[in-house]
């Protein structure tokens, strides 16, 4: 019983970590809807947004800015390909031409509009949602099982005594 009240804790004090860091890195997840960032992104990954101070930001990262920025009147995800003196030009990978050509920006990106910078990807997130009904919940006491056996499996070989070398 030991290990598994071990377990809960340590799981207990890494969601309460994490949670913290979320909270004061200003850390937060947003899902991608949409083909414009393919392949990079694809509809359904789920990207981990920061703030950065706007004057970081260069050519090549990945942001996610907001209206009056954006035409669309939604948040959007696109990479910098140019910086101007009025800001920021940005594209779809997947699109031909940037964002402020295409319409989907009313401008140059301002650092009022900047939600944050893509700094990690969570591949084919989305995917779980089409499990079968209760698959996601198998799938989740999957992972607690395999946390709590490594747990009884590390706690087990620490008890046991070493081996001893014959001289």
């Amino acid at each position: 019983m030991r290990p598994l009240f071990t377990t809960l804790a340590y799981v207990l004090v890494l969601g309460l970590l994490v949670g913290s860091f979320a909270y004061f890195t200003l850390v937060y997840a947003r899902k991608v809807t949409g083909t414009s960032m393919y392949p990079t992104l694809e509809e359904g990954d789920m990207v981990v947004v920061s703030s950065v101070p706007y004057s970081s930001l260069k050519v090549g990262d990945i942001i996610v800015y907001d209206p009056p920025c954006s035409a669309t009147g939604n948040s959007v995800i696109h990479r910098i390909v140019g910086i101007v003196v009025d800001g920021l030009i940005t594209k779809g990978d997947n699109n031909g031409g940037t964002d402020q050509d295409a319409g989907i920006a009313t401008g140059p990106i301002t650092a009022s509009c900047v939600e944050g910078e893509v700094i990690f990807v969570v591949p084919y997130f989305e995917k779980l949602a089409f499990l079968p009904y209760d698959a996601n919940y198998v799938l989740a006491a999957i992972i607690i099982l395999v946390l709590v056996l490594s747990e009884l499996y590390a706690s087990r070989k620490n008890r046991e005594p070493a081996a001893v070398a014959s001289p």
